[in-house]
């Protein structure tokens, strides 16, 4: 999940396994765990049914999850967005997958930042021919 514009709101934008009952459950805000886990440190939810912080605990355990890990996606010191693991069993996540889940956030965040400005040079590149009159979109 990415942040919004307004940084007060995450925006699904890859999942799997999750069902488009629970991804169109509201707006997911920037919630309790987001605000830890801009503390930089991974936060681990082992019980979704009886934490505070859980923004939809009823649709949550619906979906059939109990546990779930947040890394932060951060990009030159600056947060993007969670990477967000889910199990359907009530478990802490072991020292090893908060390591490996930490790692993919890292390359997440550079994989997302490298689309972003690909696209962004796309668009300028596009707006330059079509100015100079080479192409038409």
């Amino acid at each position: 999940m990415l942040l919004d514009d307004a940084l007060t709101h995450l925006v699904h934008t890859a999942t799997y396994g999750l069902s488009d009952q629970f991804l169109s459950k509201g707006v997911i805000s920037a919630d309790r765990i987001m605000i830890e886990t801009t503390g930089g440190k991974p936060v681990v939810v082992s019980d979704v049914s009886n934490d505070p912080r859980i923004q939809y605990p009823q649709e949550t355990m619906k979906e059939g999850i109990f546990s779930e890990l947040s890394v932060p996606l951060y990009l030159r010191d600056r947060i993007t967005g969670v990477l967000r693991i889910y199990s359907g069993k009530r478990q802490e996540f072991s020292a090893d997958v908060i390591k490996l889940l930490s790692a993919i956030a890292d390359l997440s965040a550079i994989a997302i930042e490298n689309a972003r400005m690909h696209e962004s040079l796309k668009k300028a590149h596009d707006v330059c021919l079509t100015e100079l009159g080479y192409w038409q979109p």
